[in-house]
């Protein structure tokens, strides 16, 4: 018998499904199903009675789960993880590519300090092969990576290489816009064509450049290349050059709000993206990891795939 097969029956009970719980857990339905039925046969009781509408306790599961609440709760109290005030880990680190940051990185560095004040949590900004390898090495506690459909493939091979896990939230279909100065004669127009800015000089946020190109179906010959998505900004306001990224960029953004930057669709260009959360195998991670990945879905959720739709 584990502590986690201890979280698990709580976590049906309060779900009343197993579907439910295994999301909440972070596991397949099948592993979690798999998981009682051993908990229930070293325990000799049967905890649950299945049905089509869900997952009710038994007489002795009732039982057990009051005992495995008090065996839950004594146990975070020994790691310290019950207190903010008591806790063990002092600093999370996590990651995700500098064009979607303003979209979760404000509210969950606000939200999270208020569960835990005494824990420092860093987000990096990377692009995604960086997030990969770094997560592989145990560099990052999570890792989210936006990607489209062209680079899916690619994505899935390196993380099928890796020991981490990895779940996948569907984006939807995400325009695609063209990122440039208000003051640019182009800023007025309503939307813009490839043959507007081929004269322009491209700012590519480290090699997002070669996926644009793919998007356009044509060649960007020598961009501009940096490594910061604020530096890509400035150099965008001062009408250095021209971007291209999803919208989910302007989301929350200075540079919009205050009207130096101007973001105009072109031609109805999109692309279907799915969000990629990565994280350490559910066994490992602590119970602030835990909260840290519940929190970040639920912001992926409301506030990134909410923009996408």
């Amino acid at each position: 018998m584990r502590v986690e097969q201890l979280d698990q029956i709580v976590k049906i009970h309060e779900h009343g499904s197993l579907s439910k719980a295994a999301s909440a857990l972070f596991i397949s339905q099948p592993s979690l199903s798999v998981s009682v039925s051993r908990l229930e046969e070293e325990l000799g009781l049967k905890i649950f009675e299945r049905s089509n509408t869900g997952v009710a306790p038994t007489e002795q599961g009732e039982a057990a789960l009051a005992l495995a609440r008090t065996i839950l709760t004594l146990s975070e109290k020994i790691k310290g993880m019950m207190d903010g005030r008591k806790v063990l880990i002092r600093n999370l680190q996590m990651a995700i590519p500098g064009a979607f940051a303003n979209a979760i990185a404000p509210d969950l560095l606000v939200k999270f300090h208020e569960i835990y004040p005494e824990v420092n949590l860093h987000i990096h900004e990377a692009p995604y092969y960086e997030i990969v390898e770094n997560m592989d090495r145990g560099a990052y506690s999570i890792g989210v990576i936006p990607c489209g459909q062209d680079g899916k493939k690619d994505l899935l091979k390196q993380l099928n290489d890796v020991e981490i896990e990895w779940e996948i939230i569907s984006g939807g279909q995400a325009k695609l816009l063209l990122f440039l100065s208000s003051k640019n004669p182009l800023a007025d127009k309503e939307r813009i064509s490839f043959s507007d800015i081929k004269s322009m000089k491209m700012i590519s946020y480290k090699e997002n450049y070669i996926q644009t190109s793919r998007n356009l179906r044509c060649p960007l010959h020598k961009p501009i290349i940096v490594e910061d998505i604020e530096l890509l900004k400035r150099l965008i306001s001062a009408d250095f050059g021209f971007s291209i990224f999803p919208e989910i960029l302007a989301y929350n953004d200075l540079y919009m709000s205050s009207g130096r930057i101007k973001a105009i669709p072109m031609h109805e260009l999109s692309e279907q993206w799915d969000i990629f959360i990565l994280y350490s195998h559910h066994e490992s991670l602590s119970f602030i990891e835990r909260e840290l990945l519940a929190l970040v879905k639920e912001l992926i959720r409301d506030n990134l795939i909410s923009q996408i739709e």
